[in-house]
């Protein structure tokens, strides 16, 4: 009967330890759909715009923002963006590549960063920016200056 006794506590205290642990170890990576280490990707809720952000990827792999309007909008353009807030606009169907399948929506009024990179979601299009406030705000209607 003693040893029944002592089982009780035993699981009692193995249960309190593993609950102390888990309530203080950081999220996983894959608790954000939205950003990893080094790679940011989603869509606007309308999915008429996708961007990717990548950030120290690897020796030879610029870090950097990019938009573009999806197909099928009739307008054609993307913008590249780098860590100074220098971005170019490319208008054209040469200009679009593939958004990222099973990516994730970033909800409007939510933002998504990683690095100098930051994008925020509006109703009125995506506006990314690095520290200096400078940056792009890309919509259907187009892509322009921001900060």
């Amino acid at each position: 009967m003693s040893n029944i006794a002592l089982v009780g506590p035993k699981i009692s205290v193995a249960a309190i330890v593993a609950a102390g642990c888990c309530a203080v170890m950081p999220s996983a990576a894959a608790d954000n759909p939205i950003c990893l280490a080094n790679v940011c990707s989603f869509y606007s809720p309308s999915h008429k715009i996708s961007c990717e952000i990548d950030y120290q990827r690897g020796a030879g792999m610029p870090d950097v923002t990019y938009c573009q309007i999806s197909p099928p909008q009739p307008l054609h353009q993307s913008v590249h963006m780098d860590p100074t807030g220098a971005f170019t606009v490319c208008t054209g169907e040469n200009c679009w590549g593939n958004p990222g399948l099973g990516q994730s929506t970033l909800a409007y009024g939510q933002t998504a960063g990683i690095g100098p990179f930051s994008c925020k979601s509006e109703v009125s299009g995506i506006t990314c920016t690095v520290a200096s406030g400078r940056g792009f705000t890309i919509s259907s209607s187009g892509i322009t200056a921001a900060g």
